[in-house]
């Protein structure tokens, strides 16, 4: 099924017909075809089970499982419960699938079976549909037109989510002509609309929006909100309009942003995309694992925070900790974290203070086909692992009373990576260069546990290479100092990456991820992913740096000032002198990092 508004009915036949256990893995297929799998569970008979193309939904399992695509495989995938994976097209079997990892460790209890599971019935959510009192439609008009959405929007919600939203009436509200913000056109209608707890209304609105550069199409304040508003009228196609609904229910649930391009939960809407008769609309992987997560706790009768078991708590925490990471600009994800962290101790995630105001974003694909794609992907991969390898065999061989250390060490081990890509094919050198690097200088695996980066290095170096490298890399520092080193190359490795602004987004969170360490937040740290991120579109834009960084690099040559820049923030201080990441106060530190950046000769002719 590729239609936009019908959801996936092979997968809901399937969930249907299927014992239903307590847990659930959600699966998004990022195919252009159907994926037949084979799902099995100890004890189990293997299910052989579809999902459709571009489709994202969740399959019930009684514990961890193996899941072999396509069915042909030679080795089959482990996937635990309560996680997410997605397929992904592969040159040589078809289909390959990946893991989307989540900061934190899976809670014990998931490693495990559930033997008495609990029947996962859908959670019903009353939902009232109003027009406002600009609306120029008969009832019987509007009535038709707004009823078929919330049906197909309701649809689609359930086969993802685990709820179930019921229609429960039709009414009308007085909205404010005075007012043309969504914000406070929606509290104007928490004022004239009385919600019963565990219900929903949905109030379309025909007044005029001030329409600045980013428009929205409707607004919600998040789980738990009894209240979703939505513009009339705007996008215009009905595709389009059901898409937009989709995403505020489903923020009313508990989602929250994603950079997922396919995604309803995504940046912008009303891109015409909805509108492709091939166009599915659905949520990206991890929002409807979290979905799937608070259904099973409203299932249980569980409705406050407060009342969340560690275990479910544990789940959540790492959800949204990937979500946030992948999208650090929304506002609602952080306020969940807090939420949930306040006053219990919910595993080893590292969860960022507040909201970076740049707004996160892929580096655009190309208009290759997959299978070209692949090729390319797995070349450049092949050629940062030998940049990897070669860094690591320099460190085995830096021993005795000439062993290099401290910068001498870094500016080595640049030379060896730059030798090393330099016998790629040319247009792999640069991004081996600056994955190699960014993966061998990278001791906290920064990169593998941010999910926007994981995914462009998890294959460069296994485990046992990681092992063997750490034990012998040494101390290799810029400026004298190991953090910055660290933080330089994964900044360069996030703009090979990433595009400027999303790895600069990234930076911010993985930064102010260390208040909770003992070290705290450091300003010269952010300074120095910034400027890695700098230099990694420096060697992009002129290639021929390589051959330069074959004789020289310094830190006085790649990092701008870091005089007076403060360090060693604990979270309390930085909330004091820094406020969060709106604040003035910390915008202007970042704008003078930037100007900074901007000085340093090798980065002057940057945008």
């Amino acid at each position: 099924m590729r239609n936009h508004s019908i959801p996936a009915i092979a997968v809901a036949v399937t969930l249907a017909t299927t014992p239903a256990p307590a847990a659930v893995i959600v699966l998004g297929n990022y195919t252009g075809e159907d994926v037949t799998f084979i799902l099995t569970e100890d004890g189990n008979k293997p299910r052989k089970l579809t999902l459709p193309a571009h489709h994202v939904a969740p399959f019930v399992v009684n514990g961890p499982a193996s899941l072999t695509a396509p069915p042909d495989a030679a080795e089959p995938l482990r996937v635990d419960p309560y996680n997410a994976y997605v397929f992904l097209p592969d040159r040589v079997s078809r289909v390959r699938v990946e893991h989307l990892e989540m900061p934190g460790q899976i809670p014990e209890r998931d490693l495990r079976a559930e033997l008495n599971p609990r029947p996962r019935e859908p959670v019903k959510v009353p939902v009232t549909l109003l027009v406002d009192d600009a609306d120029p439609r008969t009832d019987r008009l509007w009535q038709a037109e707004v009823r078929k959405r919330f049906d197909a929007a309701a649809a689609i919600l359930e086969s993802q989510t685990g709820f179930r939203l019921e229609f429960a009436g039709f009414d009308t509200w007085n909205s404010d002509p005075q007012e043309r913000h969504p914000e406070a056109q929606l509290a104007v209608f928490e004022r004239a609309v009385q919600v019963k707890p565990g219900s929903l209304a949905v109030g379309f609105t025909s007044r005029k929006w001030d329409d600045g550069a980013d428009a929205a199409f409707g607004a919600c304040r998040g789980r738990s909100a009894r209240h979703v508003l939505v513009r009339e009228w705007k996008p215009e196609g009905e595709p389009e309009r059901v898409e937009v609904l989709v995403r505020y229910l489903a923020i009313a649930l508990g989602a929250v942003s994603s950079p997922d391009p396919g995604s309803a939960l995504r940046h912008k809407l009303g891109d015409g995309r909805a509108n492709d008769p091939h166009f599915v609309i659905r949520l990206d992987p991890l929002n409807a694992l979290a979905l799937n997560l608070w259904a099973d706790l409203r299932r249980a009768g569980i409705t406050s925070t407060e009342a969340i078991g560690q275990t479910e708590r544990n789940r959540l925490v790492r959800v949204y900790g990937a979500l946030l990471r992948a999208a650090p600009n929304d506002p609602l994800a952080g306020e969940y974290l807090a939420d949930l962290e306040r006053g219990q101790e919910v595993g080893r995630v590292a969860v960022p203070a507040a909201k970076p105001e740049i707004k996160p974003d892929f580096k655009p694909d190309t208009n290759k086909g997959p299978d070209v794609l692949q090729a390319d992907r797995q070349r450049r991969v092949e050629a940062a692992r030998r940049v990897v390898r070669a860094i690591t065999d320099r460190a085995r061989a830096n021993v005795g009373p000439g062993a290099l250390t401290g910068d001498a060490l870094t500016a080595e081990y640049v030379r060896v990576a730059a030798e090393t890509a330099s016998s790629a094919e040319e247009h792999d050198r640069v991004p081996a260069f600056l994955l190699g690097l960014g993966v061998a200088l990278d001791d906290r695996a920064c990169l593998r546990e941010n999910p926007l980066t994981s995914g462009g290095v998890k294959d460069i170096e296994t485990f046992a290479e990681r092992t063997e490298r750490l034990k012998v890399l040494g101390n290799p520092t810029l400026g004298n100092r190991r953090d910055l080193c660290r933080r330089f190359f994964v900044g360069g490795a996030s703009g090979e990456l990433l595009t400027p602004r999303a790895a600069e987004n990234s930076a911010v969170t993985g930064n102010l991820a260390l208040l909770n360490r003992p070290a705290g937040f450091g300003f010269p740290s952010l300074a120095a992913e910034f400027a890695g991120i700098a230099f990694a579109r420096a060697v992009q834009s002129e290639p021929k740096l390589l051959e330069q960084m074959k004789a020289r690099f310094s830190a006085a040559e790649v990092l701008p000032e870091l005089t007076g820049l403060r360090d060693g923030l604990s979270a309390d201080k930085f909330e004091d002198d820094y406020g969060g990441l709106t604040d003035e106060r910390f915008r202007g530190v970042v704008a003078e990092i930037r100007k900074r950046i901007k000085a340093v000769s090798l980065y002057r002719t940057d945008p």
